[in-house]
C-alpha cells in the first residue's frame, strides 16, 4: 500500500510544476544519514528499528539532543540556483509510533551561500538567511504519513535547505524515508548521497554523513 501511494503521489507531483522541472528521489537504504543540523542539537543515523508491518528496509532516525522541550531541525536536502518566484516541492514520509509528542513538520530555511562552495560538498548548511517554515499540520500520528509542501522563493534568495523538524522533549526522535524533490530545471540539488547540478552533472557525495561533512572544515 505504501509504495502504491508513493507512485500516486509522484504522478501528482509531476503534474504540479507549470514550467520545466526536474524530479529527484532519495531513500535511506544506504549509509548516508543527513546533511547536518544547527549546532549539535540533533543527531541522525540510518536505522532499521522503525520496521513495522507494511514497511521494509531502513529509515533515517533523527533524535533531538537539546535539553527540555522545543524543536530541532535535521537538514535532509538543499537546493540552490533558485530565482524569485520559483517553486520547490518536497514530499517525504514520516513514521511516528506515538499518539502525542514528539511531533513532525516539514520545514525549510533560506541559505544563500550554498552556491559559493566550489564542489558543493563544502556547503555550510547551518547558514540561516530566514526561516521558511512549511507544513504546519501535526498529522494523524501513529504510523506512516506522507508530508508534501511547496515553497515559493522570495526576492533576494537563491538557496533553500529542507528541514525535518522534530518537536518534543530530550531524546525524542522521528523516522523519515522516501523523499521526492521537484525543482526548476535551472536549480541544483543535494541529497545525502549525491549532488545533482543543473544541466545534468552528478557528483557522488563522498562526504555523505554529517561526521564527514564536518571533516571538510578541519
Amino acid at each position: 500500500m505504501r509504495k502504491t501511494l508513493i507512485t500516486i503521489a509522484l504522478i501528482g507531483l509531476l503534474a504540479v510544476p507549470a514550467l520545466a522541472a526536474q524530479i529527484y528521489t532519495y531513500n535511506w537504504s544506504g549509509d548516508a544519514d543527513y546533511l547536518g543540523c544547527f549546532y549539535s542539537d540533533s543527531s541522525a543515523e540510518v536505522d532499521a528499528a522503525y520496521n513495522r508491518p507494511g514497511s521494509a528496509g531502513n529509515g533515517l532516525k533523527i533524535t533531538k539532543n537539546t535539553y527540555g522541550g522545543g524543536y530541532v531541525l535535521g537538514f535532509v536536502a538543499s537546493v540552490w540556483g533558485l530565482e524569485e518566484g520559483d517553486e520547490v516541492t518536497v514530499s517525504i514520509w514520516r513514521y511516528d509510533n506515538n499518539s502525542a509528542m514528539p511531533y513532525f513538520a516539514l520545514w525549510s530555511h533560506y541559505n544563500d551561500a550554498l552556491m559559493q562552495a566550489s564542489d558543493a560538498r563544502g556547503q555550510d548548511m547551518a547558514i540561516n538567511d530566514g526561516n521558511c517554515y512549511g507544513d504546519q499540520t501535526l498529522g494523524v500520528q501513529n504510523g506512516w504519513e506522507q508530508y508534501t509542501h511547496t515553497w515559493t522563493i522570495e526576492a533576494g534568495h537563491n538557496g533553500l535547505v529542507i528541514d525535518a523538524q522534530v518537536y518534543g522533549n530530550t531524546d525524542s526522535y522521528m523516522y523519515v524515508d522516501d523523499m521526492t524533490i521537484v525543482v526548476p530545471d535551472h536549480a541544483s540539488v543535494r541529497t545525502p548521497d549525491a549532488v545533482y547540478f543543473a544541466g545534468g552533472g552528478v557528483t557522488a557525495n563522498e562526504a555523505a554523513t554529517w561526521t564527514s561533512v564536518k571533516g571538510l572544515f578541519q
